[in-house]
């Protein structure tokens, strides 16, 4: 049967095991709202149908809320990694110390997206809700700005190491092989968070970004992630 047979096939699941995971839907969803903000920054840009951009913007603002609430207890996720990345103190000190700024700076962070959240459906009442907004763009760009410094001096180190094992006379080929396996994973976090930067630069206006690039920017951060998570879940 032809209902079996796309019931039972090994990517559909794939598929399922992936919309399992908060992590793969949150990715679905951000491409969906940074598609959706991308098109209407184009529609406004190029005199669109007003309905049509009203109801792009909609689906955007929809799709921002319910990630919002699939976010709700995420900090206390980060303050845990934080512990842990400040525990695990025979690392590297500079990884160590990046990784829990990152932590903690995206724990503030989700944490006042929660607030903003919980304001706008009135079960609480922010007294500055545009200094809320503020902080929530700081702290997220803080934590990317500890992930970016942790993601170069972690490449700058890996690049010396492989460096090192490519010199020995009896080249350890599975050590090697390790190194630029983690080199490829640290990059790929290194372009995400280049990538995501422009989202709270934009929003706390520090640079001039056209609505249109941030949303190009964070469709393909998405879809990156999205590609590590379905990776992950293979």
């Amino acid at each position: 049967m032809v209902a079996d047979a796309l019931v039972y096939h090994p990517t559909a699941a794939h598929l399922l095991r992936y919309l399992d995971t908060t992590i793969g839907r949150d990715k679905v969803m951000r491409l969906v709202q940074y598609f959706a903000r991308f098109y209407a920054a184009y529609l406004a840009r190029t005199g669109g149908d007003k309905a049509t951009l009203v109801a792009w913007r909609g689906l955007m603002s929809q799709f921002s809320t319910a990630r919002k609430i699939i976010r709700i207890g995420k900090p206390l996720q980060h303050l845990k990694a934080a512990a842990v990345a400040y525990d695990n103190k025979t690392g590297d000190a500079v990884l160590r110390y990046t990784a829990v700024g990152r932590q903690l700076a995206y724990s503030a962070y989700l944490t006042i997206d929660t607030l903003i959240f919980a304001h706008g459906t009135k079960l609480v009442t922010l007294k500055n809700p545009e200094l809320a907004q503020k902080l929530y763009y700081q702290f997220w760009l803080a934590g990317i700005v500890f992930s970016i410094s942790g993601a170069v001096y972690k490449h700058i180190g890996l690049s010396n190491r492989e460096a090192s094992l490519a010199k020995q006379a009896e080249k350890d080929i599975v050590a090697i092989k390790k190194v630029r396996a983690e080199q490829a994973a640290n990059s790929t976090q290194l372009v995400l968070d280049l990538l995501d930067s422009s989202i709270p630069m934009s929003g706390l206006q520090l640079v001039p970004i056209d609505e249109s690039v941030v949303g190009l920017a964070g469709m393909v951060s998405s879809l990156i992630g999205a590609s590590v998570q379905w990776n992950s879940t293979a």
